[in-house]
C-alpha cells in the first residue's frame, strides 16, 4: 500500500509549482479587480449616441455630421435627430425618455432660468443675429421696427426666442404687433428672404453664419440694408450670453465692396449641450469633435477663438472647462479612446489597487515557501505510516516492500529538482529517510545472529593455549598471535619460556621486525 502511494506521487519542477502560486494570487487579484469594478466603477459608454441638431439645410445639421465621422473612428455611431431648432432641441434633453443626451442649443434659446440637468460643454461659434430690412436707409435700434412686417423664425426655433426677448427688452411684443395689425410671423429662413426680396415683409431675423444662403443673398441685394446694433454694449450687459461680432466693409466682396459699410451684430454663441444621460467617458471625445472641427475659425471667428467655456449661459462641466482650458489628459492623447476610458474610469481604483497588488506580492514568496516545504514535509507521514505498519507486523515480505518503497523515494529525491533554498529540508527528509530504512534492515539481521550462535552451541576450538606458544597468553595477547599467524610473520611474535624464576619473554632479532624504511640501530 505505501509503495502505491509512492508511485502515484509525482515530482513535477518547482517551476511549475512558482507557476501556482502566481496564478493563484493573480486569481484572487483579478476576482478582486471585477469585483470593484462592478461595484463601484461606472460602466463603459455606449456605442451610440443620439444628437439633436435642427433642419437638414442648417449648420448644425452640416456640424453633426462633421461630429458623426469622427466619432465613427473611434467606434461611436451619432445618430442625427432632426428637429424645428434650438428650443426644441431644449425640449428633447429635458425628457428623459426623448433618447437624445446632447445637442446644439443657440445662446439665448433657454430660459433666464437655466433648467437643472443640463451642462454646456462648450461654445463652438457664433451666431450672428442677421436683421435684414428694407428702407430708404439703414436702422440701428430694434425701436426702428415698431409697426413693421416681421418675421422672426419659426416655432420652436432659437431664432424666434431670441428676436422676441431682443424686441421686449425695447417694448415690441406679440401683442402690440399685432394690435398694430402687423403680427409677427414664423417663416422659415428661405421663405422669409424670399419674402422679404418681393416686398412682402418689412424685416427679417435670422440667427445663422454668415456663409448661409439667405445671409449670402440678402447681402447682395439692392434695397435690402443690414441692421447694426448701435446699442450693442447694453445688450452685452443685459445678457451674458452675448457677443459682438463686426461685419467689415467689403468683408464678403472686396471688389464689389460689399457690404458697402460695416455693421456691427450681436452674437449668441452655439453651445454644444448635454444632458445626464451622456456617459462621461464621451466628454472628451465630444470635445476633441468640437475642437477638430470649429478651431480652424470662419470669417467672423479668429481661429482657436472656438471652441471656448465663456459666452454661455448653461453652467459648464466640469470636465468640458477643463479639456478646453487645459487641453486632452495624457491617456486621451495617447491612448486610444477604449483604453484612455478604461483607465480614466479605474483611477479611482488605483489606490485600493496598488494596496491589493502590494499585498498580494508580499504574500507571493511566502506562500512559495510553504507549498514548497508542504510537498517536502508530507512524506514524513509515510516514514511513520511505515514505521506504524512495520510495528504491527513482522512480516518479512511486508518489510521488504516498506524498505523497497522507501528506497524508491529516497532515489526520486536525489533527483528532485528543486530551489536552493529548500535544500537543507530535502537532505534533512533524504537523512530521516535513511535512518528508517537502515533501522528497518537492522532489525532482521541482528535476530539472525542470536540463532546461528544457538543452533551452533559453544565453540569447539581450544580456548587454553595452543600448540604455537599461545599457552598461558590472556585474550589480550593471544589477539596479536593470531593476526600474525594469518598474515604469515608467526617469527615477528614474542615466546614464553617458563623457568623457575618465572616466565619471561624472549623477543626475536631486532632487525626482524624493524621496518625496512628505518634505520637500525644497536640496543
Amino acid at each position: 500500500m505505501i509503495k502505491k502511494r509512492f508511485r502515484r506521487e509525482t515530482f513535477e519542477s518547482y517551476r511549475k509549482e512558482l507557476l501556482r502560486v502566481w496564478g493563484l494570487l493573480l486569481a484572487i487579484g483579478v476576482a478582486a479587480l471585477v469585483g470593484t469594478y462592478l461595484l463601484f466603477v461606472e460602466p463603459p459608454p455606449p456605442r451610440q449616441l443620439t444628437i439633436a441638431t435642427g433642419q437638414r439645410t442648417g449648420r448644425y445639421h452640416a456640424f453633426a455630421e462633421a461630429y458623426r465621422k469622427i466619432l465613427e473612428y473611434e467606434g461611436i455611431h451619432l445618430d442625427i435627430r432632426e428637429t424645428a431648432g434650438s428650443s426644441e432641441n431644449l425640449k428633447l434633453l429635458l425628457d428623459p425618455d426623448s433618447g437624445v443626451s446632447v445637442a446644439f442649443v443657440q445662446g439665448g434659446a433657454a430660459p433666464s432660468e437655466p433648467p437643472r440637468g443640463l451642462s454646456a460643454l462648450a461654445s463652438v461659434y457664433r451666431e450672428p443675429l442677421w436683421i435684414f430690412h428694407r428702407g430708404d436707409r439703414s436702422y440701428d435700434r430694434l425701436t426702428d421696427l415698431v409697426g413693421k412686417q416681421l418675421s422672426i423664425g419659426p416655432e420652436g426655433s432659437g431664432t424666434r426666442t431670441l428676436s422676441l426677448r431682443l424686441l421686449e427688452d425695447n417694448g415690441i411684443t406679440l401683442a402690440s404687433q399685432a394690435e398694430a395689425g402687423v403680427p409677427m410671423l414664423g417663416l422659415p429662413d428661405q421663405e422669409a428672404a424670399k419674402a422679404l426680396l418681393e416686398g412682402r415683409l418689412d424685416a427679417a431675423f435670422f440667427v445663422v453664419g454668415p456663409g448661409a444662403e439667405p445671409v449670402q443673398t440678402l447681402i447682395r441685394s439692392e434695397g435690402i440694408h443690414l441692421l447694426s446694433f448701435r446699442q450693442h454694449e447694453s445688450y452685452l450687459r443685459l445678457h451674458r450670453f452675448l457677443t459682438t461680432a463686426t461685419v467689415s466693409e467689403g468683408l464678403f466682396d472686396l471688389a464689389r465692396n460689399i457690404p458697402p459699410e460695416s455693421s456691427t451684430l450681436i452674437a449668441p454663441a452655439a453651445a454644444l449641450i448635454a444632458n445626464e444621460t451622456l456617459h462621461p467617458a464621451l466628454i472628451p471625445l465630444l470635445v476633441e469633435a468640437a475642437v477638430i472641427t470649429h478651431e480652424g475659425g470662419n470669417l467672423l471667428d479668429a481661429p482657436g477663438e472656438f471652441p471656448s467655456p465663456r459666452n454661455l449661459e448653461i453652467p459648464v462641466h466640469p470636465e468640458g472647462r477643463r479639456i478646453l482650458t487645459h487641453g486632452q489628459s495624457f491617456l486621451y492623447r495617447f491612448l486610444p479612446f477604449w483604453l484612455a476610458s478604461m483607465v480614466d474610469r479605474l483611477k479611482f481604483m488605483l489606490v485600493p489597487l496598488l494596496t491589493v497588488v502590494f499585498s498580494l506580492l508580499k504574500l507571493a514568496q511566502p506562500i512559495y515557501h510553504w507549498r514548497i516545504r508542504s510537498r517536502i514535509y508530507r512524506h514524513y507521514q509515510v516514514l511513520r505510516r511505515a514505521e506504524q505498519e512495520l510495528s504491527e507486523t513482522a512480516e518479512p515480505k511486508q518489510r521488504a516492500k516498506t524498505i523497497a518503497a522507501l528506497e524508491e523515494l529516497e532515489g526520486k529525491l536525489g533527483q528532485l529538482s528543486a530551489p536552493l533554498w529548500s535544500m537543507a529540508d530535502i537532505y534533512q527528509l533524504r537523512l530521516h529517510l535513511g535512518h528508517v530504512r537502515r533501522q528497518l534492515e537492522g532489525e532482521p539481521s541482528s535476530q539472525g545472529e542470536g540463532a546461528e550462535k544457538s543452533e551452533r552451541g559453544p565453540s569447539s576450538e581450544p580456548e587454553g593455549p595452543s600448540s604455537e606458544g599461545e599457552v598461558g597468553l590472556d585474550e589480550g595477547e593471544a589477539r596479536p598471535v593470531r593476526e600474525a599467524a594469518r598474515s604469515g610473520e608467526r617469527e615477528a611474535l614474542p615466546r614464553r619460556e617458563e623457568g623457575r624464576s618465572g616466565e619471561r619473554e624472549v623477543l626475536p632479532e631486532q632487525s626482524s621486525i624493524r621496518p625496512k624504511s628505518r634505520t637500525s640501530r644497536d640496543p
